[in-house]
């Protein structure tokens, strides 16, 4: 499809997305999920197309709070991103709940090159920079794990399996499929012996929808080309998480200084996937700009924040010869997932 009717395509898919997400039925599901399992959990994860831990674990859009970066590389110092963390953190202590930071890596077991293009496909390093982020998370809101959690979670980018790190053990869901709700609990609790009971609960439907998920999978032939890059949009920003369709996107937070390089990547990304066939030349490729808002009263200031990024990733775009693309701007209302272009 050309650029323009991918621009129409996102915009039709946001309205259907939206629509969805104010449906009667989904506004009851996310309020009883939340009654359940109030632990806010933030998942950090690199750009790539193929991560969506709502789609593979199954959780209602809007419950889980993403944060992405090239190779799923952060530093929670970086002022931007620190005051989001700090200012959800601050948030669910007001409504009485716990936090839960999943600091991700991904990797395919088929093929290296399949793994994190970010980390130039060394799993070590993606699990050490996984490492870090969540001791970074420990130093500023403390080691109890009572209160304010992380860990380290492995994405499987082949079957979308998900994998539970720590010192005290490991757990590969797609090992367990068939484990019941009790039984997760009890393999959770072994990896992470000091956690609070209410976070380790709040884990167990990620464990369940992903099995879920995972023998979906497994009952199908999956094509190479879901297992390899495929995406020609490129999202920037933050409140796209109703797109909700894998291998079609990479997305980056605009954390840190560097930003901009990771726009170049990915653009680099999308400039293989048209030259490789894996993505029809005539279809193009997309800059999709978001900046979300909680209130009336912050939609100005979205909507520069958009205007914003939009020069800024058009500029770093420029810089990959070859890449056509056209960009789509806007922002987004977070109460109900609607984007609006500028």
């Amino acid at each position: 499809m050309p650029s323009t009717t991918l621009r129409n395509f996102v915009l039709e898919l946001n309205r259907a997305r939206s629509a969805e997400f104010c449906s009667p039925d989904a506004v009851d599901a996310r309020r009883l999920y939340k009654k359940r399992h109030p632990t806010r959990i933030l998942v950090f994860k690199c750009m790539d197309g193929r991560l969506n831990l709502s789609l593979l674990t199954g959780t209602p859009v809007g419950l889980l709070y993403p944060f992405r970066n090239m190779g799923g590389i952060f530093q929670l110092g970086c002022p931007y991103l620190g005051r989001l963390v700090l200012d959800l953190k601050e948030e669910a202590l007001r409504e009485g709940c716990r936090t839960l930071a999943l600091c991700t890596y991904h990797f395919s077991k088929g093929s290296m090159q399949r793994g994190c293009a970010g980390h130039k496909y060394d799993i070590e390093a993606s699990i050490i920079d996984a490492d870090r982020l969540k001791g970074e998370f420990e130093a500023a809101f403390g080691y109890s794990q009572q209160v304010s959690a992380a860990i380290v979670v492995g994405v499987e980018t082949d079957e979308d399996a998900l994998s539970f790190h720590s010192n005290d053990g490991d757990f590969y869901v797609s090992e367990d499929l068939d484990l019941s709700p009790d039984e997760v609990y009890r393999k959770l609790a072994d990896v992470y012996r000091g956690m609070s009971e209410e976070i380790l609960n709040d884990l167990i439907p990620l464990v369940i929808g992903n099995q879920a998920y995972i023998r979906k999978h497994r009952a199908q032939t999956r094509h190479i080309t879901e297992l390899v890059h495929g995406e020609n949009i490129i999202g920037v920003g933050r409140g796209m998480d109703w797109f909700l369709l894998p291998n079609r996107a990479l997305f980056i937070g605009p954390y840190g200084t560097c930003w901009g390089e990771a726009v170049k990547v990915a653009g680099n990304i999308v400039l293989n996937n048209i030259r490789s066939g894996l993505v029809p030349e005539e279809d193009g490729c997309l800059l999709l700009i978001s900046a979300p808002y909680a209130h009336r009263s912050e939609l100005g200031m979205a909507r520069l924040k958009a205007r914003f990024l939009a020069e800024e990733a058009t500029r770093a775009l420029r810089q990959v010869e070859g890449l056509q693309f056209d960009t789509l701007a806007g922002v987004t209302a977070l109460e109900t997932r609607f984007y609006r272009e500028l």
